[in-house]
C-alpha cells in the first residue's frame, strides 16, 4: 500500500503543490486510489473543506466544518454531517484515496488538515501510536499480558504479508 507522505525529499512547496493537484483531480471527478474510485458527495464536501488547511496549525475542527457547510446549507440546500460521517469521509481519504488528511486533537485547537511538513505526518504518527498503546493497555487489563503478547505477535505476522 501507497504511504499518504510518500515523497520525503520533496520540499514543503513541491508536496503543496502535488497534494493540491491530486485533490484537484479528485473534486473533478477523477477517479483516485488504488481501486480507482470517485469521491461520494460527502468526501467532496470534507476534502473540500480541508483542502486549503495546510499544516497543523490551520486544522479545522468538526464543529468549524458544520457550521460551514450550514451557511452553505442555505444556498445550496445541503444536508449537515455528522460527526461520525465526517470522520468516516476523512478515514476514506486517507485509506482509499491516500490523501494525507492530518488530524490533531491538541485541545481546542485540533482539527483535520493537510500535512505537508515532516512535522504534521509525526503529529499524526504520534497520535495513531498513542491510540495504539492505550488500547493495548485495556487488552492487557482484560486478557492479561500472555494474550496481549501473543496478538501482538499476530498483528506483526499480518503487517508482513
Amino acid at each position: 500500500m501507497q504511504s499518504l507522505f510518500p515523497e520525503p525529499k520533496q520540499t514543503v512547496e513541491e508536496r503543496i503543490q502535488r497534494i493540491d493537484g491530486e485533490i484537484l483531480q479528485l473534486l473533478c471527478g477523477k477517479p483516485g486510489g488504488h481501486l480507482g474510485l470517485t469521491l461520494t458527495d460527502n468526501q467532496k464536501r470534507v476534502l473540500g473543506l480541508v483542502r486549503y488547511r495546510r499544516g497543523s496549525a490551520r486544522a479545522m475542527t468538526i464543529r468549524e466544518m458544520q457550521m460551514t457547510i450550514k451557511s452553505q446549507e442555505k444556498q445550496q440546500f445541503s444536508s449537515r454531517l455528522t460527526d461520525r460521517e465526517i470522520k468516516q469521509a476523512v478515514r476514506a481519504l486517507r485509506m482509499e484515496f491516500h490523501v494525507p488528511v492530518g488530524s490533531s486533537k491538541h485541545g481546542s485547537d485540533g482539527g483535520y488538515f493537510i500535512m505537508v511538513s515532516d512535522e504534521d505526518h509525526g503529529i499524526l504518527r504520534g497520535q495513531i501510536l498513542d491510540q495504539v498503546r492505550a488500547e493495548l493497555a485495556v487488552l492487557r487489563a482484560v486478557d492479561g499480558p500472555q494474550a496481549t503478547l501473543e496478538l501482538l505477535g499476530q498483528l506483526q505476522l499480518e503487517a508482513q504479508s
